[in-house]
C-alpha cells in the first residue's frame, strides 16, 4: 500500500553500543536527522547524525570513538525497512545552551577504521578480482558480501606496507574488463613513428548497503543486450523517474523528480590536458632497451565501449579548425619491465613480435590500461546531473536510472516533445545521499539526492543531436 506522502518514513531505532561491556543504549529520541552517503569512488559508506542531547550522552556513556551504531529506518512509500551498521569516527559542531546541547556524530563502516590500522606486506599475486576479495576477507576481516568480476590480466605486486583500500585503488586503475578487445597497428603515415592502439580500461571499487563492489566501467554502463555486460552484474535501470510540470497531476508520486540541476558540462581545457581525446604513450623497456610510441584516440575506441546515451563517437569531439583527436594533448612517459617476475631464458614480453615462446604471466600491462583508464574515467563526466527524488532506500551507487526531464523549449517543438531528448535517458548513479529528517511533520521527510554521470548525451532509442548542429 502506497503512503499518502511518498517522503514519509519511520526512524524505527538507533542503538548505540558503547565500548567495553556496557549495555546497549537506545538514542532514537535524540536524533533530529540522518544523512547517509554512498559514492562510487568511496571504499566505504558514511553517515552523519544530528543529535539534540538533553540527557548528557557524551558524559554518561562516554563516547570515545569506535562505538558501534545500528540504525533502522522504514520507508512508508516502498514498505521497505533497511538497517545500517556503522562505527563512530568523529563528533563535531557541538553547541551547548542551558540544559541542552547539539552536535553531529560522524559514522563510517567498521572497515574504514580497520583499514587505517592495517598495512599489507605479503606479495599479491593473481587476478585483480581474487586479490581484492582476499584483501577484504583476510586483511579487513569483512563479513559483508563482495560482488566482483575478473580483470583481463593477472598481476603481481609488492604492497610496500600500503593500506588495503589504497592497494585496491591502485589495482582498480590497472584492471581491464575481460570483454575489452585491443587492436594495435602501425601508423599509415610514413613520417610518424608511433603506432595506434585501442581499448578501454578502469574499474570502480565502492561500498553500498548491499556490500562491496568491484566492476569495470564498461560493465556498469552496459545494457542487457551489450556484449560488454558482465554476467556477475545484474543492474537494470531504475525508473522511469519523471519530472512533472507544476500544474500536472497523476502518476506514481514515488517516481517523481522533485529537483534537477546540471553541473558544468564542458571543460575543454581540462579534457585536453588530461588526454581525454588523444594521448601519446612513450614506453621504454629498460631490460631490453626497446623504445615504442603509441597514440590512443578515444574516437577509435568509442564504438567498442558501452555507453549510456545515444550520442555517436564522431560527435563526441568538438569540431574546430583543429581536429582535437588527431593531436595528442597529453604525453605519458612510462618505463616497462616484463622481466620483474620472470626467470626463463626467452623474452618475457607478451608481444608476439618479440619472439617469446612462453611470455610472462605477470607482464607489465601499462600499454593496455594507462591512457585507456584515464580517458574512460574522464569520459563519464561528459554530462553530470543532480536530482532529488522521494526517498528510495533500495537505490544504490553504481546502479543506473532512467529519467525524463521536461523539455524547456517554449515552442511548438516543446509541446510536441514533452521531454528533453538530450538530457533525458539513462545515467549511472555516482552518489546516493539519503536524508532522513524527523522534524518535518508527523511522518518525517525522507528524500534521496542522486548525483548522476554519463559518457554521452541523448536516449538510446533516439539519435542525439548533440555535436551535430
Amino acid at each position: 500500500m502506497k503512503a499518502s506522502n511518498p517522503t514519509d518514513f519511520k526512524l524505527t531505532k538507533v542503538i548505540l553500543f558503547p565500548n567495553g561491556d556496557k549495555p546497549e543504549f537506545p538514542i532514537t529520541a535524540l536524533v533530529n536527522n540522518i544523512e547517509y552517503v554512498e559514492n562510487i569512488t568511496y571504499p566505504f559508506i558514511s553517515a552523519k547524525m544530528e543529535i539534540v542531547d538533553s540527557i548528557g550522552l557524551l558524559g554518561s556513556v562516554p563516547l570515545q570513538g569506535g562505538e558501534a551504531v545500528q540504525i533502522e529506518v522504514s520507508s512508508d512509500a516502498f514498505n521497505k525497512s533497511v538497517t545500517y551498521n556503522f562505527v563512530i569516527w568523529t563528533i563535531q559542531n557541538r553547541f551547548a545552551k542551558q540544559q541542552k546541547q547539539s552536535y553531529d556524530i560522524g559514522l563510517v563502516s567498521s572497515e574504514a577504521l580497520i583499514n587505517e590500522a592495517n598495512r599489507v606486506n605479503k606479495l599479491l599475486t593473481g587476478n585483480p578480482e581474487s586479490i581484492v576479495v582476499d584483501l577484504m576477507k583476510n586483511a579487513l576481516k569483512t563479513v559483508k558480501p563482495v560482488f566482483s568480476e575478473a580483470s583481463k590480466f593477472d598481476i603481481k605486486m609488492l604492497p610496500n606496507r600500503k593500506r588495503p583500500f589504497d592497494l585496491i585503488a591502485d589495482i582498480a586503475l590497472k584492471s581491464v574488463s575481460p570483454q575489452t578487445n585491443y587492436v594495435s597497428t602501425n601508423s599509415g603515415n610514413a613520417n610518424q613513428t608511433e603506432q595506434q592502439i585501442k581499448g578501454s580500461g578502469g574499474f570502480f571499487f565502492w561500498e553500498t548497503v548491499r556490500g562491496y563492489n568491484f566492476f569495470a566501467v564498461d560493465s556498469l554502463c552496459a545494457d542487457e543486450n551489450s556484449p560488454l555486460k558482465s554476467k556477475k552484474l545484474d543492474s537494470p535501470a531504475w525508473g522511469q523517474y519523471v519530472e512533472r510540470m507544476g500544474n500536472e497531476e497523476g502518476g506514481d508520486t514515488r517516481f517523481h523528480i522533485l529537483e534537477s540541476t546540471f553541473e558544468s558540462e564542458i571543460n575543454l581545457l581540462s579534457s585536453l590536458r588530461r588526454g581525454k581525446y588523444s594521448s601519446l604513450m612513450v614506453f621504454f623497456n629498460h631490460s631490453t632497451g626497446q623504445y615504442e610510441e603509441y597514440v590512443y584516440r578515444i574516437k577509435d575506441s568509442y564504438d567498442n565501449m558501452a555507453h549510456l546515451g545515444g550520442q555517436e563517437g564522431i560527435t563526441l569531439i568538438p569540431t574546430n579548425d583543429i581536429e582535437l583527436s588527431d593531436y595528442p594533448t597529453r604525453i605519458m612517459s612510462i618505463f616497462l619491465d616484463h622481466e620483474s617476475w620472470y626467470n626463463e631464458k626467452t623474452p618475457a614480453s607478451p608481444d608476439p613480435k618479440d619472439g617469446s615462446t612462453s611470455p610472462s604471466q605477470f607482464a607489465d600491462w601499462q600499454k593496455f590500461y594507462m591512457a585507456q583508464s584515464v580517458a574512460r574515467y574522464k569520459l563519464l563526466s561528459n554530462q553530470l546531473c543532480t536530482i532529488v527524488i522521494p526517498g528510495n532506500p533500495d537505490i544504490c551507487a553504481g546502479d543506473k536510472i532512467d529519467i525524463r526531464l521536461v523539455n524547456k523549449v517554449p515552442t511548438k517543438q516543446g509541446n510536441k516533445e514533452p521531454f528533453d531528448p538530450e538530457s533525458s535517458g539513462v545515467y549511472l548513479i555516482s552518489e546516493v545521499s539519503h536524508f532522513y529528517d524527523t522534524t518535518m511533520g508527523p511522518g518525517g521527510k525522507f528524500t534521496t539526492t542522486l548525483r548522476l554521470m554519463r559518457d554521452s548525451y541523448g536516449m538510446k532509442d533516439l539519435p542525439s543531436n548533440h555535436g551535430t548542429k
